[in-house]
């Protein structure tokens, strides 16, 4: 069929390549993006479908002018919202790979070299984790699909005809994906058992024991434990030392999210914050988040590795060829997806590249922006921190100079406040941060993940918020 040639598809490749490289180049001078109304993009983008293809660059110019602009700009250095995504060029370059070879990476079969890297990287995460060898794992698209993996794997532990009364106790600074995962796996809300936190939103044992307790008592089966070890909302890291020791003694199985958190293992700071986080039967990791890698990049490690085996393998007669030897590993076997990208490779490529010393700075990196955050907004005079700094993040509001004559402001009102300054923030173009609530009061978030942000990018961000945040007022 008709194909653009080799040199035709150079010119092509090179027209993709320079755009990129000039909005890599260019990005901390860009507006964070902005969104529009679906009517808006209907009127802008709605069209039927071609019957004959138009010309490569004048699509790419629509690319360009009319979707690129209403995308926020997740690895700006100003983006501090949510969990940023700011990967290294070199994981780009190695999605760039992936998607170009289309290597299939569910089967040995077909897949022996990126199989390999992908055990290679599983192994070196495993490590930095302190997980003993022997442990299995699978790169996912992100930390749902990883959470759930892992509950499934852990499910594999039970009896069937304990699973209707069995409960799963979360922590109440949970990601809301482990709620998902168990509405996917058909538990019931009363198999799902928040534990309350304790004034730094950390689920202790104290408390874990407790429910536990009572439920011995009243007859649920109690099953599995997820902590966290960097909570989406504040950063924090439960004791999960203490908690591995409660879950050894109840029989639990202790599955720790650490999508966000995770990296600081690489550091000495970090490995002390997440001490005991190897004792875990499972752990959920995200790439995408702290290791710079392009979106999706997750990954779930289970300590008793045949339970993804045995969640997941199943062998129709049309994939009676790829019944793999005793050391080779289908993927396919270890999770969800039968097709699979090589997402490994951006990982494997950057590592291979960078090396973990950059990773580690990075981890750093973080750490150091967000206590000089911290530090700013405690100076300024006008912030209330309601989460100190923990990995890197710090949530805070505005709390309006009464010494100028402002009258006190009830806490319905504060909301409403901080609700609109972060929208007054966002229509800058020049940062985008976003909300969460603490204890019934809403919070603004910063985290800190993007090797491109620096220092001058925080004194910009809360000098913003000062300024706008008097003119809310005033």
């Amino acid at each position: 069929m008709p194909h653009p040639d080799p040199d035709e598809l150079r010119s092509l490749g090179g027209q993709v390549l320079d755009w990129l490289l000039n909005h890599h180049a260019t990005l901390p001078d860009q507006p964070i993006g902005r969104s529009a109304s679906r009517a808006a993009m209907e009127r802008l983008l709605r069209e039927p479908p071609p019957e004959a293809g138009r010309d490569f660059a004048a699509v790419l110019a629509d690319f360009a002018d009319k979707v690129a602009p209403f995308a926020c700009r997740v690895n700006h250095p100003r983006f501090l919202a949510f969990v940023p995504g700011a990967p290294t060029f070199i994981s780009v370059l190695g999605d760039l790979l992936c998607a170009g070879t289309n290597f299939f990476a569910g089967v040995w079969l077909e897949a022996a070299g990126p199989s390999q890297v992908e055990l290679v990287v599983l192994d070196w995460f495993r490590a930095f984790l302190g997980m003993p060898p022997g442990t299995m794992g699978i790169i996912t698209s992100g930390g749902s699909e990883a959470n759930l993996t892992a509950l499934v794997a852990a499910r594999e532990r039970l009896p069937e005809e304990e699973r209707g009364v069995a409960v799963l106790y979360v922590a109440e600074q949970r990601h809301w994906s482990i709620d998902r995962a168990a509405k996917v796996m058909g538990l019931r809300p009363d198999q799902l058992r928040p534990v309350p936190a304790d004034d730094s939103f950390r689920l202790t044992p104290e408390a874990l024991a407790r429910a536990v307790a009572r439920d011995r008592r009243e007859g649920p089966r109690p099953w599995a434990v997820v902590a966290n070890a960097g909570a989406t909302n504040t950063g924090t890291v439960d004791p999960l030392g203490p908690l591995a020791d409660l879950c050894a003694g109840e029989g639990l199985w202790l599955h720790v999210d650490a999508a966000y958190g995770w990296t600081a293992v690489l550091t000495p700071e970090g490995r002390d914050e997440l001490e005991g986080i190897g004792r875990a039967d499972s752990v959920t990791l995200d790439p995408h988040k702290g290791l710079a890698q392009t979106f999706e990049a997750g990954c779930v490690l289970v300590r008793e590795g045949r339970l993804l085996r045995q969640a997941f393998t199943l062998r129709p007669e049309y994939m009676q060829d790829v019944e793999p030897a005793d050391d080779e590993v289908n993927f396919a076997d270890h999770g969800l997806a039968l097709t699979r990208r090589f997402r490994a490779l951006k990982i494997w490529l950057s590592m291979k590249v960078l090396g973990v010393g950059w990773f580690r700075t990075l981890a750093e990196h973080g750490r150091r922006l967000a206590e000089y955050s911290q530090a700013l907004l405690e100076r300024a005079g006008c912030f209330e921190i309601l989460s100190p700094r923990r990995l890197s993040i710090v949530c805070f509001r505005y709390i309006p100079d009464r010494s100028n004559g402002v009258k006190a402001v009830d806490e319905a009102a504060l909301d409403r406040l901080n609700l609109d300054l972060i929208d007054a923030v966002r229509a800058t173009g020049r940062a985008f941060l976003s909300s969460t609530r603490l204890r019934g009061r809403t919070a603004i978030r910063f985290c800190f993940v993007n090797w491109r942000t620096t220092a001058a990018d925080v004194e910009e961000v809360v000098r913003l918020l000062t300024a706008l945040g008097r003119k809310q007022v005033y």
